[in-house]
């Protein structure tokens, strides 16, 4: 009877070491100035110098990066060689850019007046459309825009409350509404349809149906012993679970892991906690999640 109790013990003991989640994450941030890959144990295998601030960035399926660094934006690869670059004007910032389909970055470019771009690799505008602020002040105004797969914008607006869906002519088509005192750091349209919404210093993250309701939400101090801080980047996994940037920043540096995936039912099955090695980190990549980011099959 003992062995056989050793035995379950062990082959729980073995099944719950295989379980244990494990990923590749290609990471930056507002603060940190670096891009860093960190390998399955949680390592930098890789780093690369950022001149500016990253707070947007996707590894592509040829395993080039594309990143923002306010000033503008660059791919490179992991040689570190500049394969394209987009210089902002004087007087803007670029907080966005993400790849999209017919070999385009998508770039939005804060200012008087904001504009969302879709260039080519070859450097050329191919579209520009000019999207209205309440802000003045370029900082103010956009973080993480995303194209959608039927060809419209999400743009959450970084002060104001509220996330704006446009068409490919630049035609507002809904408003959605969000806590007052959100910073629209990113949203995202997932496959079912809804979208998620990082809130920032609102200190949670939502997601809406295709009503704009509320369905599933992850507030302050939900999750024991894991308070969200500045909700940044997100991710939603293959497997239904959510990646949240817990951006430490505005008075919150080692206080929390910089990156959680959680569950559904709000279980954090995987966290990057390092202040040693890493710092604030706004954007982020779970690398073993399958799909190519340019084709709009990451929902990040």
């Amino acid at each position: 009877m003992k062995n056989f109790i050793l035995i379950v013990y062990f082959a729980f003991f073995v099944s719950g070491a295989q379980a244990q989640v494990k990923h590749r994450v290609l990471t930056s941030g507002h603060g940190f100035q670096k891009i860093v890959l960190l390998d399955e144990n949680k390592k930098i295998s890789w780093e690369y110098i950022v001149d500016g601030q990253c707070n947007d960035l996707s590894m592509l399926s040829d395993s080039t990066i594309l990143f923002s660094n306010v000033s503008g934006a660059k791919l490179i690869n992991l040689k570190k060689e500049v394969l394209w670059e987009y210089k902002g004007v004087p007087d803007t910032e670029i907080q966005s850019v993400s790849p999209i389909k017919n070999d385009r970055f998508l770039v939005m470019q804060n200012g008087n007046p904001a504009k969302l771009l879709e260039i080519s690799r070859s450097g050329k505008i191919v579209k520009k459309l000019i999207i209205p602020t309440n802000k003045d002040e370029p900082h103010e105004q956009f973080r993480n825009v995303r194209k959608t797969k039927n060809g419209n914008y999400l743009i959450g607006y970084f002060r104001g409350g509220k996330v704006c869906e446009f068409n490919g002519r630049g035609k507002l088509l809904r408003t959605y509404s969000i806590p007052k005192n959100a910073n629209a750091y990113s949203a995202v349209r997932l496959k079912n349809g809804n979208t998620l919404i990082a809130c920032g210093d609102a200190h949670q993250l939502i997601e809406l149906n295709k009503k704009g309701k509320v369905v599933w939400s992850i507030t302050e101090n939900e999750i024991p012993g894991h308070p969200l801080r500045f909700v940044a980047g997100v991710q939603r996994l293959k497997n239904g679970n959510t990646v949240i940037c817990n951006w430490g920043g505005h008075g919150h540096k080692n206080e929390q892991a910089q990156i959680l995936e959680v569950t559904p039912n709000k279980k954090v099955v995987f966290e990057i906690n390092d202040w040693i090695n890493l710092g604030t980190l706004t954007t982020c990549q779970i690398l073993d999640d399958i799909g190519k980011m340019e084709k709009g099959e990451i929902y990040r």
